[in-house]
């Protein structure tokens, strides 16, 4: 199989379409995927990755987790309350007392005596001041949601950079190994006509023993190749959240187009650093250590709050019924406190030094991955180039080698060539058609791997 060659205009871009385009995929409910179709294109496997992938659905629990720290920090500024309500009854008999001596003695007569009683209360306190602890709280816990949720955005990008990723390996070995059974079909041709040649005395024993063993070798060749797409589609499948035997007998289909042209590193950067997931979860983590540090502070200050409570309650005799809501004595209370811990053994200073500590480092990380950014983007640009000129220096290979092995074949048949000779130029076609669709790939991954940043960056193109 002849790889195509890049063509020119709007078809140029439809590769590079495809590999940004599921970037901003929509995310399906779980379980839309269902069994696999006998095709599988690029753009239906990312859909299929984002119903179910399992890492998609771990991180969409920590955003849920997230909110739900935020909704409780929003009720510590709310008063808690409490209703209560109990029914009591107690019984007890007596047959000794205590005399005047200090020893027991015993009662002519048992006494006992019967007890109840009812009680109902509403009881509410409000935290007048804490030193701010409520306000750094609501400062933290939204800071954490903002990270929880575009650590969610990056999971999903980056699954989708790691599923295009697995799906061109997949499809490269797919086409290697359709080559692999047209370069058998060659060999058998070539056998055919060695064996003819043979038997008219045109060639020796040797011509037919070397076209036997060529084609031998690429049936091994085709073993290897199968088995390596078996595990490009087992570890595809297993990318989009599928068990790996959903990819047996799978069929990937592709775009012939290739995307072109070196991308504007510097305006992919200066959008990168703004709007990357990562780094805005990395920001939010920031300002959630600092509001951290600032709850940590807020140790030293007191606290005061409010109580208040209104209760009913009654005690009755062991006549009356057990049953009793109504309780005739009431009581109501208002209580003011305040407290300030004045030492607790240096706990305040350690909760400070570990809340800058974690400031710090929130810091540090979020310059490190500043760098990993513009280091991976120059990366993949640099990758990228190198490739495109890899690609046009062997497209012209290609083309040599493939002219090349054309007049070999003819001469071949004319008997005016040699069966080494014909090897040769084939051992040189295979290897430039081989190479070339191999760097074509590594091309597309390139610009996969670049996708990820260039989404964002894509005006500045």
């Amino acid at each position: 199989m002849t790889p195509a060659s890049r063509t020119g205009g709007p078809r140029r871009l439809a590769g590079f379409a495809l590999i940004v385009g599921g970037l901003a995929a929509p995310v399906p409910a779980a379980g839309q995927a269902g069994m696999l179709p006998d095709t599988l294109d690029i753009g239906r496997a990312v859909r299929i990755a984002l119903a179910e992938s399992p890492v998609l659905r771990v991180a969409q629990v920590a955003a849920d987790q997230a909110g739900a720290d935020r909704m409780a920090a929003w009720g510590a500024f709310l008063p808690t309350g409490s209703v209560g309500m109990s029914l009591s009854r107690s019984a007890f008999s007596r047959t000794t007392f205590v005399g005047e001596e200090g020893l027991a003695e015993s009662l002519t007569q048992t006494l006992t005596s019967t007890q109840q009683g009812a009680n109902q209360g509403i009881n509410a306190s409000l935290t007048l001041f804490d030193g701010g602890r409520r306000f750094v709280a609501l400062s933290q816990t939204a800071a954490r949601v903002r990270a929880a949720q575009r650590r969610y955005d990056d999971r999903q990008r980056a699954l989708i950079v790691t599923v295009r990723r697995e799906f061109l390996i997949a499809l490269r070995q797919q086409q290697l190994l359709a080559l692999t059974r047209t370069q058998i079909a060659d060999r058998e041709l070539e056998l055919d006509i060695a064996r003819r040649r043979y038997e008219i005395a045109a060639v020796e024993r040797t011509d037919v023993l070397a076209a036997e063993s060529e084609l031998l070798n690429a049936r091994i060749t085709l073993l290897g190749e199968q088995n390596q797409l078996r595990v490009g589609l087992e570890q595809l499948a297993v990318s989009m959240g599928l068990p790996p035997d959903a990819g047996e007998g799978l069929v990937l289909t592709g775009d012939e187009g290739m995307p072109a042209g070196i991308p504007n590193i510097e305006a992919i950067i200066r959008t990168a650093v703004t709007s990357d997931p990562e780094l805005v979860a990395l920001e939010a983590d920031r300002a959630a250590a600092l509001a951290g540090l600032w709850e940590a502070r807020t140790a030293y200050l007191p606290r005061i709050s409010l109580s208040m409570g209104w209760s009913l309650s009654e005690n009755f005799g062991p006549d009356a019924s057990f049953w009793q809501f109504r309780p005739g004595d009431s009581s109501q209370g208002l209580t003011l406190s305040a407290s300030w811990n004045v030492f607790d053994g240096f706990a305040r200073e350690q909760r400070n030094a570990h809340a800058s500590a974690a400031r710090r480092q929130a810091e540090e990380d979020l310059r490190a991955r500043r760098l990993e950014i513009e280091r991976d983007v120059r990366r993949y640009a640099a990758e990228i180039q190198q490739l495109g000129e890899t690609i046009d220096l062997l497209e012209q290979a290609f083309a040599i080698s493939r002219e090349r092995l054309e007049m070999e074949q003819e001469r071949y048949r004319l008997g005016t060539g040699s069966y080494i000779e014909l090897q040769q130029a084939v051992s040189q076609a295979q290897f430039a058609e081989t190479s070339l669709i191999q760097r074509r790939y590594d091309y597309l991954i390139s610009w996969s791997n670049l996708a990820e940043y260039v989404e964002s960056g894509a005006e500045g193109r």
